[in-house]
C-alpha cells in the first residue's frame, strides 16, 4: 500500500503513557526522555484494538492502492481537497524528499501554522537528532496527550542511531496510548518489536493493527510470514484467506498465488495463476510465479521460459538476484544450462551458484590470520553481517540454532564482520553465545571481502559444499537452513555438482 511506501522512507531516512513529572528545573532533555519512559512497560493488553472508521482522506488514498504515479500526479489537488490530512501531507514530503526538495515544503507548512500537531512533526523529524530531542521534548511538555510529540520523539532516536531500541519502542506505544487512530505509530513499534526480536509480541500487535484496520496490507504481510516462519502453514492459509474475503480487491491473483506457494500449497496457486491469466492482470510477479510452479511440477523447459521472460522484464527489481537463486530454482535447474548462463548474465561477475568460492582474507575479530585450510572438506556458511544491523541479528538466532546441532557433524560457519567499531561486533558475540569465527577489518562496506563477493546489502550468505563450491546463496530460517546443510553434509566430497 501506498502508506507502507512512506513509511519505509522515513524508517530508511532514519533508518507514551501518562506525562511523567518531568517538571523538574535543569533537567538535561536526555535526562528528561530517561525519566518519561522509566517506569513504562509495553503492555499490549492495554491498546485500543476498536475499528478505527475510515475517513473519506483513507477511502480517496485506498483507491489508489499500489498506482504510486497517478498519486505522485494527483497529490496536490488531494491536499487542496482534504487539507487536514496527515497521510496526504506525509506521501508529498516523501516525493519531493526523492529529489531533496521536501525541506522547503516542511518549512512551509511550519510557517504558515507552527501550532499544527502535523506540521511539528514535520519539522521537529526534519531537524539534526539533538535539535529534534529538544523540539519534540519541548513538544511534549506542551502537549502531553498529542501522540505526535511522543512518536517525532521516537523517529528522532532512530535518526540518531541509538544503541538502545527500548527507547524509541516504548516512545511509539506511548503514541499509541494516547492515540490508536494514528497509524505510523503502530508501524514505529512493529518495526522496534522486529528490530529486538520479539517475533512474538509484532505478531500480537499486527493482530491489533488488523482488528483496528482489516485493509492493512503491512499487518497482514508481518503476520503472516511470522505464521510462515513458524511452519505454521494452517493459520497462514486461514489469515489469507479472511484477508481476501474482507480485501477482494487488495491482492491480485498472482499475489494471491506467490502467497499459496510460500506455505506449500501449489493446488489454490495454480488456480489463481490461472485466473490471472484470464483476467490479463499485469503484475511483474506472475511469471515468477508461474514459473515456480511448473518447476513444481517438473515441467523444467517451461518453467526456465518463464523465468528468463521475468528476468528479461524486471532488469531493475533489485531483489533479481535473491529470486533468481530461490532455492526450488537451483535444486530443480541446476543441471540445465539455460540456468546456469541465467544465473551469470544476472550476477556479471560476482560469486554465484556453481562456482567455486572466492578465497576470503583478513584477520580473526580476536587478531589471528584467517587461515582457509580450516574449511577444507567442510560444508560452511560465510556470513556477511554486523551488529547495526537489524535484520542480521533478526536471522542470527536461526544461524546459531543450525550452528549448534550440526557443527559436530561437521558444519562450519565464518562470519564476515561489517563494524567499524570492534568492541560493538566483540559485545554482540559474546552475549549471543557465538562460537564460530569472524573476520574483522573494521573498514565496514569497504572491507575487501565485500568487493571480492560484490555484497550489496546484508545478511548476506554462501552455504559452501564439501568440494568448495556454492550451492545456496541467502538461504533464510532455521528450517529451511538446517535441510539444506543437512543435504550437503550427506553428499559424498567427490560427487560432481553437475550431471557430466
Amino acid at each position: 500500500m501506498i502508506k507502507r511506501l512512506v513509511l519505509c522512507s522515513i524508517l530508511t531516512a532514519a533508518i507514551l503513557f501518562l506525562f511523567g513529572g518531568c517538571s523538574k528545573k535543569n533537567m538535561t532533555t536526555d535526562e528528561f526522555i530517561a525519566d518519561l519512559v522509566n517506569d513504562v512497560e509495553i503492555d499490549l493488553s492495554k491498546i485500543n484494538s476498536e475499528v478505527v472508521v475510515q475517513n473519506e482522506a483513507d477511502k480517496a488514498l485506498k483507491s489508489y492502492k499500489d498506482d504510486y504515479s497517478s498519486l505522485m500526479a494527483d497529490i496536490d489537488s488531494l491536499i487542496e481537497k482534504y487539507p487536514d490530512s496527515y497521510d496526504m501531507k506525509a506521501i508529498k514530503i516523501n516525493i519531493l524528499r526523492q529529489s531533496r526538495q521536501e525541506s522547503d515544503y516542511v518549512n512551509e507548512l511550519y510557517k504558515n501554522d507552527s501550532l499544527n500537531s502535523h506540521h511539528q512533526f514535520f519539522h521537529g523529524t526534519s531537524l539534526e537528532p539533538q535539535a529534534g530531542k529538544e523540539f519534540f521534548v519541548k513538544m511534549i511538555k506542551e502537549k502531553k496527550d498529542d501522540p505526535f510529540g511522543y512518536l517525532g520523539l521516537a523517529f528522532t532516536y532512530l535518526y540518531s542511531r541509538t544503541d538502545d531500541l527500548q527507547i524509541p519502542a516504548k516512545l511509539a506505544y506511548l503514541s499509541i496510548i494516547k492515540d490508536h487512530t494514528v497509524d505510523d505509530s503502530f508501524e514505529v513499534l512493529s518495526y522496534m518489536f522486529r528490530a529486538l526480536n520479539r517475533s512474538e509480541d509484532q505478531a500480537m500487535l499486527n493482530g491489533i493493527m488488523l482488528v483496528k484496520d482489516p485493509s492493512s496490507m503491512n499487518a497482514f504481510e508481518n503476520l503472516f510470514y511470522f505464521y510462515y516462519e513458524k511452519n505454521d502453514y494452517a493459520k497462514a492459509k486461514e489469515l489469507l484467506e479472511t484477508f481476501v474475503k474482507n480485501n477482494p480487491d487488495l491482492l491480485s491473483n498472482s499475489g494471491i498465488a506467490e502467497r499459496y506457494l510460500d506455505i506449500n500449497m501449489p493446488e489454490p496457486a495454480s488456480e489463481f495463476v490461472a485466473k490471472a491469466r484470464e483476467t490479463g492482470e499485469t503484475d511483474p510477479l506472475l511469471d515468477f510465479t508461474d514459473a515456480k510452479l511448473n518447476i513444481i511440477n517438473d515441467k523444467a523447459i517451461e518453467g526456465l521460459t518463464l523465468l528468463e521472460k521475468y528476468c528479461a522484464a524486471n532488469q531493475g527489481d533489485r531483489n533479481l538476484v535473491y529470486r533468481i537463486t530461490d532455492d526450488l530454482f537451483v535444486d530443480k535447474l541446476i543441471n540445465e544450462e539455460r540456468y546456469r548462463s541465467l544465473l551469470k548474465k544476472i550476477e556479471g561477475d560476482a560469486p554465484t551458484i556453481g562456482d567455486r568460492v572466492t578465497e576470503l582474507t583478513g584477520k580473526y575479530l580476536e587478531g589471528t590470520d584467517y587461515d582457509p585450510k580450516e574449511l577444507s572438506g567442510k560444508v560452511y556458511l560465510i556470513d556477511f553481517w554486523a551488529e547495526w544491523c537489524s535484520p542480521c541479528k533478526m536471522e542470527m538466532p536461526n544461524v546459531i540454532a543450525v550452528y549448534n546441532e550440526l557443527n559436530s557433524k561437521g558444519f562450519e560457519i565464518i562470519g564476515v564482520n561489517l563494524d567499524e567499531k570492534k568492541e560493538n561486533a566483540q559485545k554482540y558475540v559474546t552475549d549471543n553465545n557465538i562460537k564460530w569465527k569472524h573476520i574483522y577489518s573494521g573498514a565496514g562496506w569497504k572491507d575487501a571481502n565485500v568487493e571480492s563477493f560484490r555484497v550489496q546489502g546484508i545478511p548476506a550468505t554462501f552455504l559452501v559444499d564439501k568440494n568448495g563450491i556454492i550451492r545456496y546463496k541467502n538461504i533464510r530460517g532455521k528450517e529451511l537452513l538446517m535441510s539444506k546443510v543437512t543435504k550437503l553434509l550427506d553428499e559424498k566430497a567427490s560427487a560432481p555438482l553437475v550431471s557430466e
